[in-house]
């Protein structure tokens, strides 16, 4: 089995950069939709009026909330990371 190598400094700080900004999107995006319920699921969808309910309905605006208040722990989560990754880079490049 090979050996993983870390991936390059500027490129972890990408990734993880865009990983967050993912995140806090479309968590908030999610989270305000479900909140002021203006979830609205795509036509194709209406051929199931039962899971259209279900989705439209208070259980299906709660299950919405919480996924967007997840993804936004999540993005915090990741800011906390990649400012932990960009104080130890500084930090430790400072003392040498």
């Amino acid at each position: 089995m090979p050996v993983s190598r870390p991936r390059p400094f500027a490129w972890d700080i990408l990734f993880r950069a865009l990983r967050f900004f993912y995140l806090l999107w479309g968590g908030m995006l999610l989270s305000t939709l479900a909140f002021y319920g203006r979830m609205k699921p795509p036509v194709f969808f209406w051929q199931w009026p039962g899971f259209c309910r279900a989705l439209m309905g208070p259980w299906g605006r709660a299950l919405a909330l919480g996924f967007g208040l997840v993804m936004c722990l999540a993005a915090l989560r990741e800011v906390w990371e990649l400012v932990d990754r960009l104080l130890q880079r500084f930090m430790g490049e400072a003392e040498h």
